[in-house]
Parts: structure tokens; sequence; C-alpha cells
């Protein structure tokens, strides 16, 4: 099993991604399960996301990350591939507080290498804001329409129908990460993106 995955067509040929399973790692809102016409709205929840493959792989990166040595072993693939990019649970998310604190490790044996993420883990927020204060890690805080007001501290990536999006700064997501220059992992702003 590879650890990290190449970035699909959205995210070009300078992402990596380390995806875990949706439902066993994060705590899905309404809309993540139903909001679309009472079928899943996330998209770990379905499409590709579903095919036994990308289930297994997700599984054994779950698994991974609960031995000793993830941190190493994540080092290791991230400085032999050169990881510029790296795109945290597009499918998933952190599950624990020693979980996060691996990634603190991780970011801080990777200076190079940019890192961005999403989260709806308002457990775990005082060590999900250490790790978003770190100069190359971006955590976002994801609003639906089932959890439209930021809690953490952090920047949000918000549905663009929210109210929160019109009344503040955020930037529009191209759904194209080499078009824009990678603007999310440079830039700790806000964020919107069309529901799809």
């Amino acid at each position: 099993m590879d650890i990290l995955i190449l970035g699909n067509t959205k995210m070009g040929n300078n992402v990596f991604l380390f995806n875990l399973p949706a439902k066993d790692t994060c705590t899905p809102t309404s809309w993540c399960l139903e909001g679309r016409d009472g079928e899943p709205a996330c998209y770990a929840l379905r499409g590709r996301c579903k095919w036994p493959p990308s289930l297994k792989g997700a599984a054994q990166r779950l698994e991974l990350s609960q031995k000793p040595g993830f941190v190493d072993k994540v080092v290791e693939a991230v400085n032999r591939r050169k990881v510029k990019y790296f795109r945290l649970h597009s499918s998933g998310d952190f599950y624990s507080n020693g979980y996060v604190e691996k990634w603190i490790n991780i970011a801080k044996k990777c200076p190079d290498t940019l890192f961005r993420t999403t989260t709806r883990r308002r457990d775990l927020t005082k060590l999900i804001q250490e790790l978003n204060s770190l100069p190359n890690f971006i955590v976002r805080e994801s609003l639906d329409t089932s959890r439209t007001t930021p809690e953490m501290g952090l920047p949000f990536a918000a549905l663009s129908s929210l109210k929160i999006v019109k009344n503040s700064d955020s930037y529009e997501c191209q759904n194209d990460c080499p078009k824009c220059d990678y603007y999310c992992w440079e830039n700790s702003d806000n964020m919107h993106f069309k529901e799809f």
C-alpha cells in the first residue's frame, strides 16, 4: 500500500493526499449524510470514494496511523517524493488528540511541505489550533447548511450559499488547483465552494 496518494485531476500532480474512512473518523452533519435530496452530499460518501479499492486504502491508512512508527513512515514518504503540497483528509478527519499530535510532528519534520485540511472536529479544537499555528499547515473549519457558524478560531471552508460567505471575505475555490496556483495552500484565507 502506498501511504500517499497522488492528486487527482482537480488537484494536479503537485499534490499528494492522505485519506481515512469518512464516517469512521469524522463527525458528519445531516447535510453530509442527506443533503442531496436524502443522499450524501459529502463527496467522501459517494462516487469514487465508495469504490472498494478507495475504501480498502482508507481503512489501511487508518490502521497504519494507529501504529508506532507512523510519523517516521509519513515523513520518509514525503521526503522521498519531495512533496510540495499535501492535502490531508479529502476523506476522513482527525479522530483523536494523539492523531493530531502525530500530524504536528510530521509537519514540523517536513518544513518545506505545505499542508492543508478541513475539519469538523470541534472536540479536538485546542490541538487543531496548535496544528494550524504551524507555518506550513492550514486547517479550515468545514461549514455547511447544518453547521453555519465557525467556532474553532480557524479560517473556514464553506458552501457558497451560506450567509457567512456573503457577510465576510472569502475566496471561491476554482476546483482546479494548478489554475489558481495552489492558493489555498499558500494563503490561510477563508474559502467557499459551490455545492456539487
